[in-house]
Parts: C-alpha cells; structure tokens; sequence
C-alpha cells in the first residue's frame, strides 16, 4: 500500500513538475530557438500564369527578446502549375512549372495573447532562384513566346516578403501554426513576379 501510494505521489509530482514547465516554456521567448516547418498552397498574382501548386519551406530563428525574432528562411515554392489552354486541345499538352526558391532573412515580431498562443508579423528579404519549365522542354528564345509571367529562363532575383502567423502550443515545445505571406522579386528585365503564400506549420522550441 506505501509503495503504490509513494509511486502515486511520484507520479503527482512529476506531472505538476510537467504542467509548470509547460506553463513557463509553451511559447517562443528570449534566448529561444524557433523552427517552423510548413506546407504551403502558393499562387501567383502575375496575371496568365494559371493555377498555383504546393511548396514546402523551412524557417530558422532566435528570439533575441520576447518579441523580437531573426533568422532565416529557405523553401521550394511550385507558384505555376498547368496546362495553357491552347494546349489543351493538342494531342501532346505540356505543363508549365514555375518554382521558386527563396532564401531571405525573415525577421518576425511577436504579439503573445496567452501562454499558448503567439500571433505574429514578419519581413523578409534575400535571393528568389526562378526555375520555370515547360513541360521539360528549352523556353523559347523570343520573349513573347514560352514565358511564365515576364520569366524566361532560371535566374537570381532580388526580392522580400511579408507576412502575418499565429502559433499555437499545445505541446510544451511543439505546436501548430499558420502563416499568410506575400513575396515580390525583381526579374531580369526589370518587371516584378509576386506570389502569395498560404501556409501550415510545424513549430518547434528548442533550447
């Protein structure tokens, strides 16, 4: 009877420890690493560069006081993906593809509403690699033929972002987010390409 009361006792005092740590840790704060992980629905707002596709994306950061985080993001972004419509009715149709790869500096600004629960904005800028293809086939030379949006060919572009999120931390270190976010980046010839960026989130704490 002592034994399973001392063992009950045990148990009692190792969840009170748990439920307090998760009071004190269940959000991003000061000295704090933060990673997200996400999937994300991505659509171009480039007009005639049809439907938009998946991405995955990973952010890395630290919390420099409780509100302030810096670090940085990379992803692949698929922002075009279909068959044109004067294809549609060939016997071979291709798919055009445009995926960009963004790598930028993301700072985000936390707004903390309970332990549980962190809302936040961010800004980014950095480098946006565009890859578009054409059904595997070379783009064209002309430039009104065979482009996605203004892009004809792979490329390194100057470009940034902002956005808007919310976390939820159900689990001490582990939570859920969600994440709106705009990106806009300077191609070759001077035109603007812009995309938006719904996106789920795997959140992590680390120490």
């Amino acid at each position: 009877m002592r034994k399973k009361s001392f063992i009950r006792g045990i148990s009692l005092f190792l969840f009170l420890c748990l439920a307090m740590t998760g009071t004190a840790f269940a959000q991003a704060n000061s000295n704090k690493a933060v990673i997200h992980l996400g999937g994300s629905y991505n659509k171009s707002l480039v007009d005639d560069t049809g439907a938009g596709f998946f991405g995955l994306d990973i952010y890395v950061g630290k919390m420099i006081t409780n509100e302030l985080c810096l670090g940085f993001s990379i992803g692949y972004d698929v922002v075009v993906y279909d068959t044109p419509a004067e294809e549609l009715l060939k016997e071979e149709p291709f798919k055009e593809m445009l995926g960009v790869i963004p790598f930028t500096l993301k700072a985000k600004y936390y707004l903390t509403f309970s332990q549980m629960v962190q809302a936040y904005v961010s800004a980014g800028a950095g480098v946006y690699r565009a890859a578009p293809s054409l059904g595997g086939r070379p783009i064209p030379s002309p430039p009104e033929v065979g482009t996605i949006g203004s892009i004809r060919g792979s490329g390194n572009c100057p470009g940034g972002s902002i956005g808007v999120g919310l976390d939820y931390w159900f689990l001490l270190t582990t939570g859920i987010g969600f994440e709106l976010e705009y990106h806009m980046f300077k191609v070759p010839d001077g035109d603007n390409f812009s995309y938006v960026q719904a996106r789920v989130n795997y959140c992590m704490i680390k120490f």
